[in-house]
């Protein structure tokens, strides 16, 4: 689910993030209509370290990892990836029916229909739309029919996929992420390492051809958590998805959103699962927070959030915790969606005062509703709890458009996030 934030030195258009669930912000994971929620607290240093990652080419035992709480996390980038990773590739979603989510998606987000594999392009398996903004890539994905498919007849682009499978995905999340894709130098690697050091692999590297120009792309998958999958990809293809998809050609529609800044995922056992991503990638942990950093009455919590050796791929990862006056909301999306997934995006823009303004605008037209802000008196306080780095207009104009403002040593963060996107309280 989507929604806008942004971080920022100076004036709110410089930098910013775009986060899509009610749970777990860009930095610091809370409710996003407490105040709380929009606080980016995660990159600031503190006293005590937290458990190691494991380190390139490490075979003993590793120590583990456990929570130490936001006041004692002291953040720091030991660079122990086990292969070369770069920054997201693209985000890929599972669903009934792709041609309406893809029109939704692209109207509410300003994202442009840039490729498509489907029937018109000899694709019987599944139709696929790939909508982007800026270096944000989403493909939305919707198998055809069982009885639809050919004995021998053409191969679809994507050599992983299960038509069979897909439908049963389908059925038990809803409109659910399936994938989220890498860059890596080399995916062939990146599975061989990846399976080696314990990740379970679900589709081994296979080389694309894009005969028209003489490249390829190899791709990989390993399983991350529940149904989502980890896909390295790697190949000196230049095209704007994959080989077999089809260029479309269209105006542009971009209302300003750049790039993926992290995707946070829900799992039942936290450490469990960090230590499996970091175990077979070599991730570090690049903040943290426990139900006592961010609980509320509706959002207890603990979370822990990953990171590569250039920190552009952030993966934070949320358990629920209980004894709170209210459920978890993250035992409801495991509850919902059947199990653990990936429960939200966070999206660049550099102008978050224009690009929610579009989105507001379309959201009583087909676009996507956000979460009820703040009160009054959060942005009576504003002022004096930011200081004077936005004028008079501005705070008004954050007012006007609920944004959450937070403040730290790293800088302001604007942020605001979507209500879910379908219609379970998942993605």
């Amino acid at each position: 689910m989507p929604g806008t934030t942004t971080k920022k030195p100076v004036s709110p258009s410089k930098k910013a993030v775009t986060s899509p669930k009610a749970t777990s912000p860009s930095k610091k994971p809370a409710s996003p209509n407490k105040k709380s929620a929009a606080s980016p607290k995660g990159a600031a240093p503190a006293k005590r370290a937290a458990a190691t990652s494991p380190h390139k080419g490490d075979s003993s035992p590793k120590k583990k990892m456990k929570l130490v709480g936001y006041e004692n996390f002291v953040r720091h980038n030991p660079k122990t990836d086990r292969f070369t990773m770069h920054k997201f590739h693209h985000i890929e979603f599972y669903t009934q029916d792709a041609t309406n989510v893809s029109k939704r998606f692209g109207w509410a987000a300003g994202l442009k229909l840039v490729a498509k594999s489907d029937q018109s392009t000899g694709n019987h398996a599944y139709a696929s739309y790939v909508l982007q903004s800026g270096d944000l890539k989403i493909a939305i994905t919707a198998p055809y029919s069982r009885k639809n498919q050919k004995e021998g007849g053409h191969v679809p682009p994507h050599p992983g996929f299960n038509v069979d499978y897909a439908h049963e995905f389908c059925n038990k999340h809803g409109l659910a992420v399936r994938a989220m894709a890498i860059s890596v130098d080399d995916a062939a690697l990146a599975y061989e390492l990846s399976t080696k050091h314990g990740a379970v692999g679900v589709c081994p590297p296979k080389t694309i051809k894009d005969a028209a120009n003489h490249t390829t792309q190899v791709i990989s998958s390993v399983k991350l958590y529940g149904d989502v999958v980890l896909r390295f990809v790697s190949g000196d293809y230049k095209g704007r998805f994959q080989p077999g998809y089809h260029d479309v050609e269209g105006p542009d529609v971009s209302i300003g959103l750049d790039r993926l800044d992290h995707a946070v995922g829900n799992v039942p056992n936290l450490i469990e699962a960090v230590q499996y991503a970091c175990g077979f990638t070599g991730w570090h942990e690049y903040a943290e927070f426990t139900a006592e950093d961010v609980g509320t009455v509706d959002s207890g919590l603990n979370s822990m959030v990953l990171a590569n050796n250039n920190e552009m791929i952030l993966l934070p990862m949320n358990e629920p915790t209980f004894g709170t006056k209210r459920k978890s909301q993250i035992q409801t999306f495991l509850e919902q969606n059947e199990g653990a997934g990936l429960q939200h995006m966070a999206l660049k823009t550099n102008d978050i005062f224009h690009t929610l303004a579009e989105m507001r605008k379309r959201t009583h037209l087909g676009g996507f509703d956000f979460m009820p802000k703040p009160s009054a008196a959060y942005y009576k306080n504003l002022p004096a709890k930011i200081g004077d780095v936005f004028t008079a207009a501005q705070y008004e104009k954050i007012e006007q458009l609920g944004l959450l403002v937070d403040k730290d040593d790293q800088g302001i963060l604007l942020q605001i996030f979507t209500k879910p996107l379908g219609d379970r309280p998942t993605c």
